[in-house]
């Protein structure tokens, strides 16, 4: 299933804040790529749509558009670098703060992974022609590390980077069946039908226990 126009304002936004809070320009070549759209007009679009939705909400909130254009003064990333973006998206988009499932905030070993598995569909077995996004949102405000949406088919994707707790991967596996059933609720109110599955993704070879758990829940395992 397509991401939806809000799907794509969340994830804009979600990009460009993180330029934003180290006062930084935004790569527009890297936004088309997350967005899996064609050219800039339809980034443009979407950026249009993003600061409409969170202007609605907070008239007061930094223009996020100039860091794609390049265009923002040092005064405008300075204003841009110091505004509260958690809770501009927590309230425009649904976005809670990009944490870790145990509240904690998020390792750069758990970032770099899941990175890496936005950037190997292939290996993960991802549909064929699905582009890799980090931080999937769901309607139910969960989101995903990583998740491959194709025409019909998808896959949803959790990592948990070495040293994770036995627990930790139980959590995982559980977050991986309630997305999934989620996004397959998003394509039966669509009228469309297609097979979404899900993996976790780990850098120590699971226990037995775990290895189990995955199999009856229906949950791919893939040791990096």
């Amino acid at each position: 299933m397509p991401p939806t126009e809000i799907d794509r304002q969340r994830s804009l936004y979600r990009f460009l804040t993180k330029s934003a809070r180290k006062g930084e320009a935004a790569d527009a070549g890297a936004a088309l790529a997350r967005l899996e759209l064609l050219d800039t007009s339809e980034l443009n679009g979407v950026a249009d749509g993003m600061q409409q939705r969170l202007s609605e909400m907070y008239p007061d909130a930094p223009d996020l558009r100039a860091l794609l254009a390049g265009s923002a003064t040092a005064d405008q990333l300075a204003a841009l670098q110091t505004y509260d973006w958690v809770t501009a998206g927590l309230y425009a988009f649904g976005l809670p703060p990009t944490k870790t499932r145990s509240g904690t905030a998020e390792s750069s070993a758990h970032r770099a992974l899941k990175e890496w598995a936005a950037a190997n569909g292939e290996a993960l077995g991802a549909p064929a022609g699905s582009a890799g996004t980090t931080e999937r949102w769901f309607p139910s405000g969960d989101e995903s590390d990583a998740a491959f949406i194709g025409e019909s088919d998808a896959l949803i994707v959790e990592v948990r980077p070495r040293g994770a707790e036995p627990h930790e991967l139980r959590q995982a596996l559980f977050a991986l069946v309630k997305m999934r059933a989620v996004l397959e609720a998003e394509q039966s109110l669509d009228g469309q039908s297609g097979t979404v599955r899900a993996t976790l993704v780990v850098e120590d070879a699971p226990s037995g226990e775990v290895e189990q758990l995955a199999r009856r829940l229906g949950v791919g395992l893939f040791v990096r």
